[in-house]
C-alpha cells in the first residue's frame, strides 16, 4: 500500500489514536511508530492487545537545544534514520507512523544546525529559512521512500497559529509592519507536506451535545471532528468526519471517489 496521510491538530484532538487505528486495516504484518511525543499510552489502552501488540513503538525523546554542538541531536537524528530505513526494508512492517512530525522536523533542523555550526564555528541557534532547504529535501524523501517501498506512512502534526504581516498603528499614530495572529491555524512542519500526502485533515473538538434547533446544550460533551483540507478528488473538500479512523476515511475517500467516477467528474 503506497499512501501517506497526514493531519494535524491541537492536543487531546485524537491524532495518537488515529494514527493507531490504521492497525486494523492489516490482517496480519505490523506498525512501527516514530513516537517523538511519547504519547504511546495516552492512546494504546483503547485498543485490544491482539491489535496493540502489533504497534511497535520507538522513542525518540526531544534532545535539549542547550546540548548543541555535543553531537547528541546527530545521535538522536542518526538512530531514527537507521530505524525508518529498516521498517522500510522489513516484509512485516506494513505501515509506518510518524508521531509528530512537527517534532521530527525540529529534530532534523537542529541535527542541520549542529553539523552547520561545527563545521563552519558561526555563534548561530537557528537556521535561517533559506537554509531549510537542505532539512525539507530529507523529508521529503522519508515520505517518497515509504511510496517506493509501498508501505502506507501517517504522519500528524501539532497545531500553530496563522500570522499574516499587516500594518499597525502605533500610539504615536505612525504605522509599523507587524505580524499579526489570524485566529486560524494551520499544521507545525515543513510547509510542502499537504503535496506528498494523498489525504490532508484538520483534527479538532467539537461539542456534540446539541439540541433539535442546533444550539449547544450543556453539559458539553466533546468529540473529534475530521476536515478533509487537501483531498483526493476534490469533491470531498471541507468534508467533516465525526469520530475519524483510518478506516473511516478510506471509506469517505473511496465513496467519493465512486461518485465522481460516475457522474463524470
Amino acid at each position: 500500500m503506497s499512501e501517506v496521510l497526514s493531519y494535524y491538530g491541537a492536543e487531546a484532538t485524537g491524532k495518537t489514536t488515529l494514527g493507531f487505528s490504521a492497525i486494523k486495516a492489516f490482517p496480519d504484518g505490523i506498525m512501527v511508530h516514530f513516537d517523538f511525543d511519547l504519547g504511546r499510552e495516552r492512546a494504546i489502552w483503547r485498543f485490544p492487545k491482539e491489535l496493540a501488540d502489533r504497534i511497535k513503538s520507538v522513542r525518540f525523546a526531544e534532545v535539549p537545544t542547550w546540548t548543541l554542538g555535543s553531537g547528541a541531536i546527530t545521535q538522536r537524528w542518526a538512530s531514527f534514520e537507521r530505524t525508518y530505513e529498516m521498517a522500510l526494508n522489513d516484509p512485516q512492517v506494513k505501515a509506518l507512523f510518524i508521531d509528530t512530525a512537527s517534532q521530527m522536523h525540529v529534530l532534523n533542523a537542529d541535527e542541520y544546525l549542529e553539523n552547520y555550526v561545527k563545521r563552519n564555528n558561526p555563534k548561530r541557534h537557528q537556521l535561517m529559512q533559506i537554509e531549510y532547504r537542505f532539512p525539507n529535501n530529507r523529508t521529503k524523501a522519508k515520505y517518497m521512500a515509504a511510496r517506493e517501498a509501498e508501505k502506507l506512512l501517517i504522519v500528524s502534526h501539532k497545531e500553530a497559529p496563522i500570522y499574516v504581516e499587516q500594518f499597525v498603528q502605533q500610539s504615536d499614530g505612525s504605522m509599523k509592519k507587524e505580524s499579526v495572529n489570524t485566529g486560524q491555524k494551520t499544521f507545525n512542519g515543513m510547509g510542502e507536506t499537504p503535496y506528498y500526502a494523498d489525504q490532508h485533515l484538520w483534527l479538532y473538538l467539537k461539542n456534540v451535545n446539541v439540541d433539535a434547533a442546533g444550539k449547544e446544550s450543556k453539559p458539553v460533551r466533546l468529540a473529534t471532528v475530521a476536515q478533509f483540507q487537501k483531498p483526493n478528488p476534490p469533491a470531498i473538500y471541507g468534508v467533516e468526519l465525526m469520530a475519524p479512523s483510518y478506516e473511516r476515511i478510506m471509506q469517505v475517500v473511496d465513496g467519493v471517489k465512486k461518485m465522481s467516477m460516475e457522474s463524470g467528474q
